[in-house]
């Protein structure tokens, strides 16, 4: 029998070095060859074999030990195999159970203990051990099991992290890094998202005779699948406007490209214009928050002029007119900005956003978008377990 607190400290030890941020490639054979190391005399295991599954093939990556023991590779269809893919671990001791591939060396028991190590796709590896007369079923069970769930953990964690920062790098690469110079305008824009990645779209589009195109929008979700539905959306009106599509005929496109493309849970709301430097904006309004005009004394909305996209493959979609006078401000948002409550619990709403951009009005584009970041980023969301994405963009027309 093994001694308990010495055993349990190099448990510790081999946990704590799987969690560390060491580099993944070497993680695998590195803990191998620890297992070995640290607990091949306790335990009567030796001849460790790592396999990697490539193309459902399992490839010897590493040895520690005598490297003849077991093979060079296994199938996916071995019987062996299907077992561990069923189980997780496994202890093979019956003559039935053991296949003839395996070769044990003088000394062995003829028996031999393996697991699987199940990451995100792509990483899926088998670690191998071959027993000693003596070895313990409850001892081995708890020390490669346990190694198991923790290298799982690992390879998932590092997956998800690894997801997330190619979510952020393509949603940093798609937004604007800032406003365009656009003439008689002062133009301010931030996004903030309610986790590392957001949903949240925005884009200026430079457009001929005067005229720039404004895009907003709030895919649902975060993450990389978010990032991967707003990439679509922005290349997609880009690409329309770009070749001179007719506005309709482009976001009608692109829905049904969405629709094909995307899971039916999966949506977004789309607010697409094209201003020009008169102060007068075509646009088209799938299902996004009323853009406002905001005068000195009145509001005018650019309502939704049809559904959100994604859901359905063919949508009702017509476009609106509006004018934006010189002196008044427009602003295009994502309801993660008036979904909030006022330190009284009334809601925030479109009434406030309204009232807060009047009373900084007088301010730069710039000032008016930070100061309202400022405000509602102190208000608690109207969900008491969700969050949202914020977006704004402030266009004020000089003259």
């Amino acid at each position: 029998m093994i001694e308990p607190k010495q055993f349990y400290r190099k448990m510790d030890r081999m946990l704590a070095s799987i969690a560390s941020d060491g580099e993944q490639s070497n993680l695998l054979p590195q803990i191998l060859d620890d297992l070995s190391s640290s607990f091949g005399e306790e335990l009567k295991f030796a001849n460790g074999h790592l396999y990697r599954d490539l193309f459902g093939v399992y490839e010897l990556l590493h040895v520690s030990g005598a490297s003849d023991v077991f093979p060079a590779r296994l199938e996916g269809t071995d019987p062996a195999v299907k077992v561990l893919t069923q189980h997780g671990s496994f202890l093979f001791e019956t003559p039935s159970e053991i296949p003839a591939w395996y070769r044990p060396r003088p000394g062995d028991a003829g028996q031999f203990v393996a697991f699987l190590i199940d990451g995100p796709p792509g990483h899926r590896y088998i670690m191998m051990f071959s027993l000693r007369e003596g070895w313990v079923q409850d001892e081995l069970a708890f020390c490669l099991n346990g190694t198991r769930f923790a290298l799982n953990y690992r390879l998932r964690s590092d997956a998800a992290s690894s997801e997330m920062a190619t979510a952020a790098a393509i949603q940093r690469s798609l937004l604007p890094t800032s406003p365009p110079t656009f003439t008689g305008w002062d133009i301010a824009a931030q996004s903030v998202p309610a986790e590392a990645v957001g949903g949240d779209l925005y884009d200026f589009i430079d457009l001929e005779d005067g005229l720039m195109g404004l895009t907003i929008g709030d895919a649902s979700g975060h993450g990389l699948p978010a990032a991967l539905l707003v990439r679509d959306v922005l290349m997609g009106i880009r690409m329309g406007v770009g070749i001179n599509m007719k506005m309709l005929y482009t976001m009608k496109k692109l829905n049904r490209v969405l629709h094909k493309t995307t899971f039916s849970t999966r949506f977004v709301s789309v607010f697409y214009g094209e201003l020009d430097r008169d102060g007068g904006i075509l646009y088209t309004n799938a299902g996004h928050t009323s853009c406002l005009v905001i005068c000195p004394d009145s509001v005018a909305r650019l309502d939704p002029t049809g559904p959100i996209m994604g859901p359905l493959p063919d949508i009702p979609l017509q476009r609106g007119y509006g004018n934006v006078p010189i002196g008044s401000i427009l602003a295009l948002y994502t309801d993660g900005i008036t979904e909030r409550m006022n330190e009284d619990g009334t809601p925030f709403e479109e009434k406030g956003l309204i009232e807060l951009i009047r009373r900084h009005a007088h301010r730069p584009a710039k000032d008016i978008v930070e100061r309202v970041f400022n405000h509602v980023q102190k208000l608690e969301h109207e969900s008491d377990m969700l969050e949202d994405d914020m977006s704004l963009i402030i266009l004020k027309h000089d003259s």
